[in-house]
């Protein structure tokens, strides 16, 4: 299926059918999605973007910025979309990688200072051009770059053709079973590749999507009131929300009859009655999104872990030695993920791109760097990374990254990031060791955090921080990560009390009067204030908790019972 056509069968089949909503009172039929994105289209081209350039796209979460990536795709272009609420000089670092023809963003400051040609998203859909008829973008030109975390550096741009695209929405539409008559939900971050399944595979279905405000995705209770008010049929959930959605009530799910979950390892099972199907979905940026996916809802053993599944069919999944063999059924090995929605490759890095895009077997394969084993059933189990990266929060961090921006304080001698991770092995966050340079006036943890967050994303900013006076290697001279990961694993501190984690939730959350029953999300608790809720646990109770904890345990009674049998 070509998206675009299929698009274009839908505003045919029903003009008037509603095809977007987001939280800020847009409501567009397809035919309005269809005008505004070729007016769109039209703009881009008068202003000189040509197919295979990319356009950056530094807009909030609402309905103009997925009807600018369409109007991107009608123009020939590869859209770069990249998340606005990112420190500013992670932006103009991102948008240099990037090198895009064309900035569309509302922020003014990042327009003067990125580098490139900047535009208003109204400029361009006010535009009296028309679209252009063929812009001659070909199949194996990219439609779109997603940045992830880098190995040692910077974040790598991956690129991914119109043809991987097509293909992959046209598998995922048919597994979830895309209709004019879903109500599909967006809720992932710009840049996060979860947004592929949210929005294309149901708009080129004829279906509608609900996009989600931030605080209307901030919780448990949040998203499944959402959920139910917009009647929502299917939506993504990170694993860390389902397990906590799967202690409400689950009368309160509404008509959602499909949750798809990925990013990180699920650890739990639908509770019995649990009326949703919950779909495990496993698949790297490289391969689009999704590749491998298990319904857990139907899964007979219940003794593991939820399996990631087997591949779409148009995937070929194999599992290799470190000589890139194939292995015995049941050994673990790499998975290899091949077929037509394998990408281009990484931007202007052909060394990485070689090392990760092989061809095995006369095939292009890519190498996840995932190690897994091949169940009795055919199902894949996920192990554990081969190598330093970790999910958090259902976002790809390479410790490296982190490492190299902390490189940068002025005080830093050497830093070294790890992950530590929990009973399902995922991580929960990140913790920073540092070298500092003797008698340095800057040497702070505090100034350390605080310059991190003005270079990286919330999720890349360590959760705590530790000095050493020198950091343990190998006898290969490389930072030993298990021995500090030993190092952090000291003595568990004395359970709080329920009332210390009142002030607390009191301090964080800016209220006054909360009890040791009191629910930490429906009292304005979010996402991004469960992480300072961590941070001020740390710092003044000498607790190490993680933002799961918040989620699992809201209230200060739960949570003190919890770390009570933590200290047993």
């Amino acid at each position: 299926m070509d998206l675009l056509d299929a698009v274009a069968r839908q505003v045919r089949r029903a003009p008037d059918a509603v095809a977007l909503t987001d939280h800020l009172g847009t409501r567009l039929t397809y035919a309005e999605l269809d005008s505004r994105a070729r007016t769109a289209a039209g703009a881009l081209a008068a202003r000189g973007v040509r197919p295979g350039d990319r356009v950056g796209l530094v807009l909030p979460r609402a309905a103009d910025l997925f009807v600018l990536e369409l109007a991107v795709l009608l123009a020939g272009a590869c859209f770069t979309p990249l998340d606005p609420a990112q420190p500013p000089e992670r932006l103009r670092l991102l948008l240099g990688r990037a090198a895009p023809a064309l900035l569309v963003t509302d922020d003014e400051e990042l327009a003067r200072a990125g580098g490139v040609p900047a535009v208003r998203p109204e400029a361009l859909l006010a535009g009296r051009e028309p679209a252009p008829r063929d812009p001659g973008a070909g199949p194996h030109d990219p439609a779109y770059c997603l940045f992830t975390s880098g190995s040692t550096g910077p974040p790598v741009g991956t690129l991914i053709s119109r043809a991987a695209m097509d293909t992959y929405v046209t598998a995922y539409a048919r597994l979830v079973g895309a209709s004019p008559r879903e109500r599909g939900a967006q809720i992932g971050s710009p840049g996060f590749d979860v947004t592929i399944d949210e929005l294309w595979p149901f708009l080129g279905a004829g279906a509608s999507v609900h996009i989600a405000s931030d605080s209307d995705r901030s919780s448990p209770r949040a998203l499944v009131d959402w959920l139910r008010a917009h009647r929502i049929t299917q939506t993504y959930v990170p694993p860390l929300l389902l397990e906590a959605i799967f202690r409400l009530d689950a009368a309160d799910l509404g008509e959602l009859r499909l949750i798809r979950t990925g990013g990180e390892r699920l650890a739990a099972y639908p509770p019995p009655g649990f009326p949703s199907r919950v779909l495990n979905e496993y698949g790297p940026t490289e391969t689009v999104a999704g590749a491998v996916f298990c319904d857990v809802s139907a899964w007979p053993d219940r003794g593991i872990l939820p399996p990631i599944g087997t591949p779409l069919p148009h995937i070929r999944a194999s599992v290799r030695d470190r000589e890139g063999r194939p292995v015995v059924p049941g050994t673990p090995g790499e998975l290899y993920l091949g077929g037509p929605t394998v990408g281009i490759g990484y931007l202007g890095d052909e060394a990485r791109t070689a090392r990760k895009f092989v061809r095995v077997d006369g095939e292009r394969c890519f190498r996840t760097g995932d190690l897994v084993r091949e169940l009795p059933s055919g199902d894949l189990e996920f192990l554990r990374r081969l190598d330093d990266q970790v999910q958090l929060f259902g976002k790809r961090v390479e410790p490296g990254e982190v490492e190299s921006a902390a490189a940068t304080h002025p005080a830093v001698r050497r830093a070294a990031v790890v992950a530590p991770t929990d009973g399902a092995g995922r991580a929960d966050r990140l913790v920073c060791f540092v070298e500092w340079h003797p008698g340095h006036a800057d040497a702070d943890a505090a100034r350390l955090r605080a310059h991190l967050a003005g270079l990286l994303p919330d999720h890349l900013v360590p959760a705590e921080t530790h000095t050493v006076d020198r950091l343990p290697t190998t006898p290969a001279g490389k930072v030993d990560r298990r021995a500090l990961l030993r190092l952090r694993s000291a003595p568990a501190d004395p359970a709080p009390t329920p009332q210390a984690l009142v002030e607390v939730w009191e301090r964080v959350l800016g209220v006054t009067g909360l009890g040791v029953d009191s629910d930490f999300f429906l009292h304005g608790g979010d996402s991004a204030r469960a992480v300072t809720a961590v941070t001020e646990v740390g710092l003044r109770l000498g607790l190490r908790i993680a933002a799961r904890d918040v989620f699992v345990h809201p209230t200060p009674a739960e949570l003190a019972k919890r770390l009570a049998e933590d200290t047993r």
